[in-house]
Formats: C-alpha cells, structure tokens, sequence
C-alpha cells in the first residue's frame, strides 16, 4: 500500500530533532547531489562570558565542555561560554539549505549568525537543529553558539546527583540539502510484523518543501544488512509538495522473508537509507536510520519477552562522562562503555538519568544490550524550592515556574522519542527517576501521567514507566513499576516490575571481589531469580562526577575506565571467564604504556583512544606499586584533557591505583604521534599512534588548544562566582522533614517500618513478639547535618525511654541526647552539634512501638 498521508506528529514536533548521519556515496553520486553532511569539532573558539581573567578566545575542539579538565569535582562553573567558528561558503551551497546541527548543549543554546539571531534550544540532552541558510552570505560568515549552564526553576531537571556542566559536549554538523529536505528526525522506521519467517517494514518519511515553487520528489527507501552491506529491501513514493508545504509520505516495503532477528544473544542490525531524489536523479537530502526486527512483551508473570521468549535484563545503570574530559566524549569512548558492560556479561543498560548520544545508543544496537532510555524530570533528595546546584524540588513549589517547567519535560521527552525511537536496542521508555522527591506529590504524579501519555502517542511499540517510582504510588503509573534499591520483597501482583537500581556500593579502586548486591542481598543469597521480575540493575556500572560528593564511587568500573574487582565477579559469574591474578607489591623497576588501538580516524573528535599505562618489575610482571607517572606528547598531533601532558600522581584526582592508570587521548589532524611514559629512576616507554581522515598536523601552524593544567574548581569559587554575577534560584526554601519517602527498615515486622514515617501518626510500626532488641532504622540517602529526632511513641515510653542513634555508615553509631516528653508519649533528640550523618536508628525495649517519626535537617540542604 502507498499513499500520501499526513503525518500525525506535525510540523512543531519535527522541528526539534536532527537527520541521521550521512550514507557513503561514490564520488559520481557526490558531484551531482548537492546532500552534505560533515562533522563540524574542529577549530573552534570558545570563551567563559562569568569567571574572571578567562575571558579571552581560546582555540577549542569539539566535544568540549565548561570543566575541562574535570576529574569527579563536586563544585562546577556555572555560567555563559560562547562558541564560535568561521564559516567560508562555498559557492555550490548558495540556493541550498544549509543547518548546524548541535548533538546536544547543556542547557540553554542561543545560535548566532553574523551577530543575528538564528535559533535557540533548551534542554541539555537532546540533538537540535538551526537553519543558518537565512544568514549566510558569500564569503567568510561567524557561527557563535552561546551556552547557559545556571540552574533555572523552570527548566528539566531541577535536581539530580550528577554534574551539569556546561558546554558543547556532544558532536555538531554541517548539513547542506536541497531547499526541499527531509526535516531533522522526521523518519519513522516501523516494523507491523515480525515473525521469524516474515518481517514488513513501514516507513513514515517527513518531506518539507522550503522553495517558493511547488515540486515533486521521490522519496527513496534501501534496506541494507549492516554487515556486509547487502540491499534486502527497496521501496519508494512519489510526493508533490506545494510552497513552504510538509507532508509525511508513508511507504510499505515488499515483505522480507526470513528476516534476521534482532535479540540481546544474536543482534541483527539492519540500516535504511532514505533518499529524496529529484529530477535527473540528484538526491537532494539523505538520512540514515536503524533497523531490527524483534518483538517486545512485557508480562506480570514471565518479565520481558523478546521475540517470544524470556530475557532476564541484567545489567547496570550508566552515567555519561569520562575521566578529565567530563560529558564531551567521543564516539568511540561511548561504544567503549557499552563493550565494558558486554564484556562483564551483562545484556541491559539503563541510561541514567538522561538521554544519552547517539553512538552510545548504536553501539547498544550493534551489541545487543537492551536499554532502558530515560526523560529528564529528576529527583535528589533535597526539598528546597531554590538551589542553584541542582539540590531541591523536583517538582516547583512556586506556581509561576510550574507551566514552564511542565512544558519543559513534555518538550525534552517528545526530543528524546522522536530522536531515538527507531533503535531497537530500547526495549523500555522511563520519563523520570525518583520523581517522589517532592512536596507536591500529586502535581508531580499528574505529570507524570502526561508524560507517559505523550511517550505512548509517539510511540506505542513499547512499554512506558516512571523509573525509581518506588514510593508515593509513582510505581502504579505506566506500564512497569521499576524500584531502587528496594530488594525482592517488593512485588506488585498483576503489573511487570523490576528492580532498577540496586547496590550502591562507594569504594575507589581495586574495591572488593564481590557484587555488591545491597538490599537484594537477601534474594542473591537464597538464590532467587523471580519469574516475575523483569530485572536489575546495579548502581552503578561506572564512577562519575557528583554533587553528591561520596556518591560518584559507586561504579563497578573507575573513572578512568579501569575495571574494579566487582567487574570481574560479574563476568566470571555470567561469562564464566575466571579473574586475573591480582598485582601484589614489588620493586617498580619500569612503566608500560598500551593503547586499545593504534589508530584514529576520522581524526575529527568522533574517534579517540585509551591509553593505559603500568608499572612492573625488571621482568615485565605489573605491580600494584604506586608512583607518579607522566604521560608526554613527543611529536605530532593530538591532546590529552590536560593538554600535551598528564601526570598522575598517587593520591590525587589524577591517580595511579594498583600500579595502573588510563586516559583517553585524541587527535584533530593527520599525522603520526609519539607518546612518552616516563617516572622518576624507572625505565620508560613510547607508543605511535596515527591519525588519519583529517588535515595534515603542521606544527606550529595547526590550530591547538593551550595547556590545560587541572585545578579543581571549588565550592568558594562557585559560590564567589554566583555572587558576583547572580543566578537563578538562590532562595532557601523551607526545612523538610528528611523521613519523607525515605527507606527504612526494622528489626522486625519490615513490611510495617514504613508506617512510622507516613505522616498520619496514627498507623505504627511495633516490633514482632518474639524480637527481644528492636529497633528502628531510618536511611536519608544522603548525608545532613541535623537539627533534630521528633518521635511519637505507639502506646507509653514512659520509664524505658529508647535510645536514638545516628550514623555516616550504618555500622558505626553515636547516641544523640534524649529529652522524654512528660507523658512518655514523644520524645525529641538534639542533633545541632553532630556532624554529618546519613542513617537515624531508635532502639526500643521490647513491645514497644513507634507511631510517627521526624527528622529535621538544621538547614535546608
């Protein structure tokens, strides 16, 4: 069946995601076809607009970001920087359209042409589009993109524990095209029916007609076999288009018999090719889109079927940035994480908490590890209306930033779908993550409600949940109730759940050969795996950068891309491949240097690789000693994030840990590089590598970033700069009281200890009969610095008051001082001169019980 029909997305929704990459065309094809599309990284010129004495333009390469180099600081710049780059048009794209595409820009884009307004974006994770072609003249043309990283009440995400660092942090292009053009994201690869002996593949195509005359085009469908590249399927419509018109052309391919089948085990890939072609056979714009054929189901009673059958999803959750380079990675170090999951035996990925780059999403496609892909309307922990390090609300307590802030998350979500919907690796949407962290509960359920409806009109293929929903009733909305950290013993009879995060576990590297299994402790020892449970995933697959200082470490593989030991159970229990043998201490003698490559190409920031260097004994046998290492550039091209050198020092941010270091390193131009490891009194060691696809490297003479020597940016520098050049959102906000919503746990009768810290004060939580010490646990999930314990007895404490307690760990704990109200009905507990603490414990005699707990922070953070 072919017809024209119209596209049920519209126009407004198109126009905020970006065209695929460019299809290899011959040389012939190239010289009659006025599509282009170029990776557009290098030689830039980028200035902070709010610190002092850095005001200057410096040369800078894309991916970039406000931080570098960023090695895991808790503080950041928050502020303006500005991009710009020369643009020479040349005179075959005059009469063509000509739009930068931007892979995503934390979190405020304002694109300038010739010192013109050209477009804006808001939203720091998804692609966006500006159309440059009204501003372009012959000759030289400046293309400025200014970025805002302050917190803003009304803009997604308000809250979260990672860093949000500024920048142009992922990859931006050029693309040229006919003024007729496929608009950015306007291609839906669908897939009505797959059986293992038969696959149909519909196509609904945006077409967009910017001329002022009406014309007909051909848009043009070629299905190819990722591997080897073999044509499957071709199909095609013709469309006419008056002036300034859009339509979405749909075309049924012819079935395909036998299709591959794509599943996390046997990841079939195949790549559609959408061409619109003119008269004389010009293609005018080109496209390119993923393809898999599998089928999903999500089942109360058997988890998540692919293709008909049964896929636990085990795996991790995975933040996006990379040791001294922070958010701006590389293509190749995005399919690096997604091959260290694969390669620990893992087949799922939840992308925390954000929407993640396009590469990462191919390689999970290529790999067949199953994603969850996630929105960006984000809880914390904290409960301040204001914070301008991401701190407070989820949800604003200020009504005039609630609209705003709704048509925030539905904006950004509707991006993410629209950019990513055809990849068959996402087996599971999620449009939050703990978004109960609020005051205002039912508003933040609401939308919620919205978001997810608006997830399943653009997409109705899959299902739809509110990630981390554990508590306030979010785990009943959508289609899954996905928990964090609430172990087995949540269950929800007749809806598909899993566990989303569990684990936790903070430690630097090596950490303990073990899983970490937190509160799934309990099931992994019994050994269960539910039939009903549709998976986990642990926190978290690797360490990153946090507002939450203690709270980065928890990666099962370091900063530096270095797995811990945790890594290699996961894979010796899933790959049955045994651990190495762990270095042990001798007598350094020499240093190492490897590369996962030897190669960079294209040489565009796209491609980089990961160097890693090791310190060993007079027989070559790695060690865990730890001494600094320096890692040179001798000759040619390229840079670490510290510049032409990095030195790690034991001890630092920049550390050498069990006798080994990494970093990645890349490269802006052709030509070959030495790079020297050297240590004091050891033998040293060199490596080459080649750079290949880019201009030839001139010293001297080649664009190159300055030295970047690492200093960690902090909190007085922060707080200096915000008050020196104002922000957004520096109100207190009102105390919260820090038991809301939060885990707890008791000595016994556990499916009641939440009963103690409901709210209501009549409900109670009283310990078994036969429990001789009971107790109370309270976990904040963060550390405080608290004023006070408010707690109502169940019944009379009268004569035997309880002792409370609190805790940075949950092992090690100190009384607090303890005044009994008169009629032993309550109590109150002075916390103003403790430190901080994370966990709260009330220890009772036995019988007793607790009606209603409270505990208030002695600020609002």
């Amino acid at each position: 069946m072919r017809k024209m029909i119209a596209c049920m997305l519209g126009a407004a929704a198109l126009c905020f995601s970006m065209a695929g990459a460019e299809t290899p065309v011959s040389a012939a094809e190239k010289a009659s076809s006025p599509c282009r599309r170029m990776a557009w990284n290098r030689g830039w010129e980028f200035r902070l607009e709010d610190e002092p004495g850095k005001s200057g333009w410096q040369t800078a390469h894309l991916p970039h970001t406000f931080s570098l180099p960023y090695f895991m600081s808790d503080s950041f710049y928050t502020g303006r920087g500005s991009y710009r780059k020369k643009l020479v048009m040349p005179e075959e794209w005059l009469g063509q359209k000509v739009f930068l595409d931007c892979g995503a820009a934390f979190q405020v884009a304002e694109v300038t042409v010739n010192g013109k307004a050209a477009g804006w974006h808001e939203g720091g994770y998804t692609a966006f589009r500006t159309d440059l072609t009204p501003f372009l003249k012959r000759g030289e043309n400046w293309v400025e993109v200014r970025v805002d990283n302050r917190w803003n009440p009304s803009i997604a995400p308000r809250a979260g524990e990672h860093t949000f660092s500024g920048g142009l942090y992922r990859n931006v292009h050029l693309h040229v095209c006919s003024p007729v053009h496929l608009p950015a994201h306007g291609i839906w690869v669908q897939t009505p029916e797959v059986t293992p002996s038969r696959g149909k593949v519909r196509i609904l195509a945006a077409v967009k007609n910017d001329s002022e005359r009406i014309k007909r085009v051909t848009v043009r469908h070629t299905v190819r076999e990722d591997k080897g590249g073999r044509v499957v399927l071709r199909g095609e419509e013709p469309v006419e288009l008056g002036a300034g018109k859009e339509a979405c052309v749909q075309t049924d391919l012819p079935p395909l018999a036998a299709p591959r089948l794509w599943s996390p085990a046997v990841p079939n890939m195949y790549r559609v090719t959408t061409e619109l072609v003119g008269e004389g056979g010009k293609v005018l714009d080109r496209a390119e889109n993923p393809l898999g054929f599998r089928t999903l189901e999500l089942t109360a009673d058997r988890g998540m079927l692919i293709n008909g059958k049964p896929v636990y999803l085990q795996g991790a959750n995975v933040h996006q940035d990379h040791a001294g380079w922070g958010d701006a990675v590389t293509d190749a170090g995005a399919r690096r994480d997604v091959l260290l999951m694969k390669d620990a035996g893992f087949n799922f990925i939840r992308g925390s908490h954000y929407p993640h780059s396009p590469a990462f999403l191919d390689a999970c496609d290529r790999e067949g590890m199953c994603m969850l892909n996630e929105g960006i309307f984000w809880g914390m922990g904290g409960f301040k209306e204001h914070d301008r390090y991401w701190n407070c609300d989820a949800y604003p307590t200020d009504e005039k930033d609630r609209a705003a802030f709704e048509e925030s998350c539905m904006r950004q979500v509707r991006e993410m779908v629209l950019q990513f919907r055809n990849h068959p690796s996402i087996v599971i949407w999620s449009i939050s993550n703990e978004p109960f962290f609020t005051r205002h509960a039912p508003e933040a359920r609401a939308l919620c409600g919205k978001l997810i409806a608006l997830v399943k009109e653009l997409d109705p293929t899959r299902p739809v949940c509110a990630g981390g929903g554990q508590r306030g009733d979010f785990d009943k909305l959508g289609d899954m109730a996905a928990f964090n950290g609430d172990g087995s013993y949540v269950k929800t009879p007749g809806r598909p759940s899993m566990v989303t995060e569990y684990g936790s576990v903070s430690c630097r590297r090596p950490g303990a050969y073990a899983p970490g299994w937190g509160d799934m402790a309990g099931d992994k020892q019994a050994g269960a795996r539910y039939a009903w449970r549709a998976g986990e995933a642990v926190w978290c697959g690797f360490d990153h950068g946090s507002i939450w200082p203690s709270g980065g470490r928890m990666g099962i593989v370091d900063y530096f891309r270095i797995p811990k030991r945790a890594w290699y159970w996961y894979r010796n229990e899933f790959k049955n491949i045994p651990p190495p043998e762990w270095p042990v201490e001798g007598t350094p003698a020499q240093v190492k240097l490897t590369a996962d490559k030897k190669a960079i190409s294209p040489a565009d920031g796209t491609d980089d690789v990961h160097v890693t260097v090791k310190v060993a004994d007079a027989s070559g046998r790695q060690i865990a000693n730890a001494v600094p290492v320096t890692l040179t550039v001798e000759s040619g091209p390229g840079e670490f994030p510290t510049g032409k050198s990095i030195t790690f020092t034991p001890g630092t941010d920049i550390d050498l840990i069990d006798g080994c270091a990494a970093i990645e390193f890349r490269s802006y131009y052709a030509g070959k590089t030495v790079i020297k490891a050297s240590s004091p009194g050891l033998k040293g060691d060199s490596i080459q590598i080649v750079s290949r696809n880019a201009p030839a490297y001139v010293a001297g003479r080649s664009a190159e970033t300055k030295e970047r020597p690492y200093r960690r940016f902090s909190a007085q520098e922060r707080d200096t700069q915000v008050a020196r050049y104002g922000q957004s959102g520096t109100g207190a906000g009102e105390k919260a009281n820090l038991t809301a919503l939060r885990p707890c746990s008791a000595s016994s009768n556990l499916q009641d200890a939440m009963k103690a810290s409901d709210g209501d004060g009549v409900s109670a939580w009283v310990p078994s009969a036969e429990d001789r010490e009971p107790w109370w646990r309270l976990d904040m999930e963060f550390e405080f610095r608290l004023d006070r314990v408010e707690a109502k007895a169940s019944g009379n404490w009268k004569g035997q008051p309880p002792v409370v307690q609190v805790s940075k760990d949950g092992k090690t704990w100190k009384d607090v001082k303890t005044v009994l109200l008169k009629d032993g009905a309550g109590l109150t507990a002075a916390c103003s001169g403790e430190a901080k603490a994370r966990y709260v414990r009330i220890r009772l005699s036995p019988g007793q019980g607790i009606a209603e707990v409270a505990v208030w922070p002695a600020d609002a953070s």
